[in-house]
């Protein structure tokens, strides 16, 4: 195939889009490239010429928004979300535009919804569980999309995306989606048709009623 399409180079060693084409070994090494490109962000800035607002809106509008494709094509390893965590705390937290200011309410309790006392902040490691419970919709919504089909030719042809798959050789991107599985899931109710593919004992098809609303 290489003198067929007169392929002179051999690729796999950079990136495209920003995501590197080679996916092989220990994938905190891999992936710390967007730990880094996030820290040289929050260390450009400076948090002694910002308010608390004003660190809201960056942090909300381009800290979170540095790692977004990359999260939406596979899932980060622990050690690089706690690391772009901590850099965005530590930017929060910082009063004199150095790192090292006193950490005084929980990450967690500031990435709760300001209705619940929080400030909306995103999670990083639940943010990349969305992103990849939107590319598993994509092939639920969209099967017939080259997107879906080459998914489907590779890891189940005769079977179900949401059922649990066994595969001895699948990509890093396909265990990433079906990381994300368990989410969609959870608010995926199944429309009754023709009633052939649904069993009314195990698959959602009711709407769950809350307690005040049953009769």
């Amino acid at each position: 195939m290489q003198g067929v399409l007169g392929i002179t180079n051999l690729g796999g060693m950079g990136s495209y889009l920003g995501i590197p084409e080679s996916l092989g070994g220990s994938k905190t090494k891999v992936f710390s490239y967007v730990r880094d490109r996030l820290q040289s962000r929050t260390t450009g800035w400076s948090a002694k010429l910002l308010s608390k607002g004003g660190k809201e809106v960056m942090i909300k509008s381009v800290a979170t928004a540095v790692p977004t494709f990359v999260m939406s094509c596979y899932r980060l390893p622990k050690t690089i979300t706690s690391k772009l965590t901590s850099a965005v705390a530590n930017f929060w937290w910082s009063s004199n535009g150095h790192f090292g200011g006193m950490h005084w309410i929980a990450w967690e309790k500031l990435c709760c919804s300001k209705q619940m006392g929080g400030l909306g902040l995103r999670n990083v490691d639940d943010f990349n569980t969305a992103l990849l419970a939107k590319q598993l919709w994509r092939l639920i919504e969209a099967p017939d999309s080259l997107f879906a089909r080459v998914f489907k030719s590779s890891y189940y042809r005769n079977s179900n995306h949401l059922e649990p798959i066994r595969s001895y050789s699948s990509s890093y991107g396909w265990r990433s989606i079906i990381s994300a599985r368990s989410l969609v899931n959870k608010g995926l109710i199944k429309r009754v048709g023709s009633g052939d593919t649904i069993s009314i004992w195990t698959d959602p098809w009711v709407f769950q009623l809350n307690s005040q609303d049953q009769l």
